[in-house]
């Protein structure tokens, strides 16, 4: 049984709490635990994407819920815009900016993400050639606007939400697009992730303790690279300077500048391109490496030489 008394750790109680709430057995769960835990400053915001047929019934569902539990109940309607982002990342850029039009200083946004999704994340990233930042777990709690968003249920598996909804006898939704394998995300949730815990059953537990590792690894790197270089990370670097390291630290030196910038991170294809042309040849006023995000969610970046110095900007 998942008591919520673990689950409130990085939870101000105190502040005005909102729950993404899609009527899926995860917010479903979720909204539950609130309120049979006497969670009271709880507002429900359900948002309609508007892409399937079944879109009015359930938000007249996610109304009824949240009504019948005692909380105000806010629905969004939103239109997705493709515009060059697969319909997976236009959905979440659409979301998270009504999660930063409600949130005021310190709320929070509560989302019913568990270890299985980790566990797709991971595999996803891994798939489309992410570096080891990609793999790190997904953060319980991160800024939103002014407030933050929240996991409570990311150390929980599936299997856990369904037997809790099982128990308590709680009616969900079933989004029939979760079936469709034409998104990656499903696709590795439905055909992959199967087959592999067919072999090894505790294969995404596994993947999800590696995320975590990954996440702890990476942040004791940074620590300790950000006390040794911090004097190099910048957005203009001599390139004499580069040039005096070995050459492993004078990459991260460049993705820690990159990310200091809030700038998407390149590709392993494009860092070598960056050292091939500004560090390994003899640069010049010309010499320029540009690149961008697919899904666009950080602006590209452009790196070009001047005054014996790269220099490091946005698109």
């Amino acid at each position: 049984m998942i008591s919520f008394d673990n689950l409130t750790y990085h939870l101000d109680l105190d502040k005005k709490i909102y729950v993404g709430f899609s009527g899926g057995p995860d917010s479903t769960a979720l909204l539950h635990l609130l309120h049979s835990n006497n969670i009271t400053n709880v507002e429900v915001i359900h948002i309609n994407h508007n892409l399937s047929n079944n879109s009015v019934e359930w938000e007249d569902h996610c109304r009824q819920i949240s009504e019948e539990l005692g909380f105000i109940f806010h629905a969004e309607s939103l239109e997705i815009k493709i515009d060059g982002d697969g319909l997976e990342s236009a959905a979440r850029k659409a979301r998270y900016k009504i999660f930063k039009k409600y949130l005021k200083e310190g709320e929070q946004i509560l989302l019913g993400h568990h270890s299985n999704d980790v566990t797709e994340t991971f595999l996803l990233r891994l798939f489309r050639g992410t570096g080891v930042d990609g793999l790190e777990s997904l953060p319980i709690k991160r800024n939103v606007g002014d407030g933050y968003l929240v996991r409570p249920l990311i150390k929980l598996t599936k299997k856990d939400i369904l037997t809790y909804l099982e128990v308590n006898k709680i009616k969900y939704i079933q989004d029939e697009s979760n079936l469709e394998q034409e998104q990656d995300r499903n696709f590795v949730r439905n055909k992959i992730i199967p087959l592999i815990e067919q072999r090894w059953n505790k294969a995404s537990s596994s993947i999800f303790n590696a995320s975590d590792f990954i996440k702890i690894k990476n942040q004791s790197f940074e620590i300790l690279f950000q006390e040794k270089f911090s004097h190099l990370i910048s957005n203009k670097i001599k390139v004499k300077d580069l040039r005096e390291i070995h050459e492993p630290f004078m990459v991260d030196i460049i993705r820690f500048s990159i990310k200091k910038e809030n700038i998407a991170m390149p590709s392993k294809k494009v860092i070598e391109e960056i050292i091939k042309t500004f560090i390994h040849s003899s640069p010049g006023p010309k010499s320029e490496v540009s690149w961008s995000r697919a899904d666009k969610e950080q602006p590209g970046g452009k790196i070009h030489y001047r005054d014996k110095c790269i220099f490091i900007t946005k698109q």
